[in-house]
């Protein structure tokens, strides 16, 4: 029970806004800040009109009438409010407000919620406007107001004004909506969509009226219809205001006034807004694989035009998966590779020993590699990758008593690189062989080097950003050559040396061609690739040998930088296998890796194992991109 000793001036001090309540709602109890009306009387207090005066913006008047169906009968018209006012019912009756032919109310701005309100004119439905408003007010609301409503305002269904809140702005009468504003919430996930509706019993008129939706979600569809308006009888003709239309993490689509509707109803079509794919990334691989895509979804490949449903995140994937661009990375990673192996033989060789020889020597070793090497995105996008590389290096060769040696190498290593920012995977075979001379004179020294080898590859490419599972796979060989030289002074005596050194290491690498297999309808078709490096090394080693109670050992540490004169990376281009799109060509650059790198060598001899001296060493080159890592551990035997 209730109990009300306020004035009515004092109560409209206590008055709280309840937003989006209405009459018809479940019995609560009205608190201190409500403006309640308790009685039927056209004036006076507990008045509906006292309760309006009395009213401040952001309160709630509470219908709190006793008897079965009380009629509130107007003898003249109702003061206007200009504030923000929602109404809310005590009790479960229906309160009717008659206006015996009074004007209609006016609501000059404000947020008001008018759901649960019932208007008639002399005990019947009237036939003109009983509520009308200035362009200023916001009427929401997620219920339904009974009479006839006339507002070039902004309507907004739901419990809220704002958006975000989805509900049914129900009129049973007439909507005069001529030049109004209908703020619409649309949203769409996992396969489920939820709209806002204006549903009205009578004729809704529609006249210069604006739709301004708000999307969300990102499982719109092209096609997709979504009803917005619904009326006995539709007048007028409404626009949609394209700031609106289009949806934040669906770059393709765009929401059109349903051109084909239901009898008496608006609403929206879905359809792509044609924005070409390279409108929407950045990055040299991105650009020409979203130029690629159009031109396939111009061609009908079934998996683009799917695409065009898709949202920014996965268009993106999608870009980048189908860039190929792990291809023409593993002509760049291979040459890394190869340079780093040459190093460790030369390493392994050089200035070995110091001093003259009295006889001639053969040498034998073995040695175990592992490799791993990281390289980031580069400044055009491409995606970097990380090789595992694990190895058997061997080697013999004669020294001379003339300052003349002669060896011969092999390599031979199995591998892996992943690129897991597009999920594409690379395993890679290398078996490479070659030669080196040396000449070791009394303060220089010279080195040449060179050989050949082939890889085999088994490449795997994601591509289910286009569909689940969908994927691109290719089996090819290759082949490489390089060359080494280097030219060094000997500085220092049989126990520390001083060398500095200028190296030039030559390679070449190329790829057979190239054709995908798999369940995509993207498998791309190459006729192979190639690349080459030209990279120099100037450094300092510094060499110092002395007994040890495991023996003799030596030290050498190294360090230097090294810098590439060709390109950076090397570039593929690739065609569809089916030849769906005949003129479409994909360009992919390798990622760029840099061209300095800072070198840093450090190799130790000590210790005898089954008959021969234990050799470790670790090889590094580093620049802010990239980085190159190598250890080693094995036997050399010398007799």
């Amino acid at each position: 029970m209730k109990i009300l000793t306020c004035a009515p001036r004092l109560a409209s001090k206590r008055i709280a806004l309840f937003l989006a309540l209405g009459l018809g709602g479940h019995a609560l109890h009205a608190v201190a800040a409500d403006v309640v009306v308790e009685n039927a009387n056209d004036s006076g207090t507990g008045s509906f009109r006292n309760a309006i005066t009395n009213a401040n913006s952001g309160d709630v008047i509470v219908f709190d009438i006793p008897g079965a169906t009380p009629t509130i009968n107007l003898l003249s018209d109702l003061p206007s409010i200009s504030g923000d006012v929602s109404f809310r019912n005590e009790n479960m009756i229906t309160v009717f407000i008659d206006r015996n032919g009074q004007n209609a109310w006016q609501l000059d701005g404000g947020v008001s919620n008018l759901s649960g309100l019932y208007f008639q004119d002399g005990g019947v439905p009237s036939t003109d406007a009983d509520i009308t408003t200035s362009s200023s007010t916001t009427l929401f609301g997620n219920g339904t107001f009974t009479g006839n409503l006339t507002t070039p305002g902004t309507i907004s269904p739901g419990d809220a004004a704002t958006a975000g809140s989805f509900g049914t702005f129900g009129v049973t009468g007439n909507l005069d909506a001529s030049n109004a504003k209908i703020n619409l919430d649309i949203e769409s996930q996992a396969g489920s969509t939820q709209n806002d509706l204006v549903n009205v019993t009578g004729t809704a008129t529609v006249t210069g009226a604006t739709l301004r939706p708000t999307f969300t979600g990102d499982d719109f569809s092209i096609g997709q219809t979504i009803t917005v308006l619904s009326a006995g009888t539709l007048s007028g003709t409404i626009t949609v205001d394209p700031a609106t239309s289009s949806f934040a993490n669906q770059p393709f689509l765009e929401a059109i006034e349903n051109p084909s509707p239901s009898a008496n109803e608006i609403g929206f079509l879905i359809q792509d807004n044609g924005l070409s794919f390279a409108t929407v990334t950045s990055g040299c691989n991105q650009t020409s694989a979203a130029s690629f895509m159009d031109d396939a979804n111009a061609g009908s490949v079934s998996s683009v035009q799917t695409l065009r449903n898709g949202t920014s995140s996965e268009v993106s994937m999608a870009i980048a998966q189908l860039s190929g661009s792990i291809y023409p990375s593993l002509i760049g990673a291979e040459i890394n590779h190869i340079q780093n192996n040459l190093e460790s033989v030369r390493d392994r060789v050089a200035l070995q020993p110091l001093g003259p020889r009295t006889e001639p020597q053969a040498v034998f070793w073995t040695r175990g590699y592992g490799m791993s090497g990281q390289v980031d995105r580069d400044d055009c996008q491409t995606a970097g990758y990380r090789q595992e590389v694990g190895g058997l290096e061997l080697g013999a060769g004669m020294r001379g008593t003339n300052g003349w040696s002669v060896y011969s190498f092999a390599h031979l290593s199995g591998g892996e690189i992943n690129s897991r920012e597009v999920q594409q995977h690379a395993e890679i075979e290398s078996y490479r062989g070659g030669g080196l001379v040396e000449y070791l004179g009394q303060t220089f020294y010279a080195i040449v080097s060179g050989g050949a080898g082939t890889q085999s590859y088994d490449v795997r490419r994601s591509l289910d950003a286009f569909s689940s599972s969908a994927y691109a796979e290719s089996s090819f060989d290759g082949s490489a050559q390089f060359g080494y030289f280097e030219l060094g002074k000997v500085l220092g005596n049989r126990q520390t040396v001083w060398v500095p050194h200028f190296g030039l290491h030559a390679t070449r690498v190329e790829l057979d061609p190239i054709s995908e297999s798999g369940n995509s309808d993207l498998l791309l078709s190459t006729g192979g690739g190639e690349g080459d490096a030209l990279r120099s090394v100037l450094g300092l080693s510094v060499n110092q040998s002395g007994g040890t109670p495991l023996g003799r050992a030596t030290t050498r540490i190294r360090f230097g930088w090294m810098h590439e004169y060709l390109d950076e990376f090397e570039t593929f281009r690739s065609q569809l296998v089916s030849g769906a799109v005949p003129n479409a060509v994909l360009e992919d650059q390798g990622v760029a890796a840099g061209r300095d790198w800072a070198v840093l060598r450090l190799q130790v001899d000590m210790g005898v194992l089954l008959g021969g001296q234990l050799t470790t060493a670790y090889l590094g080159q580093y620049n802010s991109r990239a980085s190159l890592n190598s250890g080693l551990a094995g036997l050399e035997w010398t007799y």
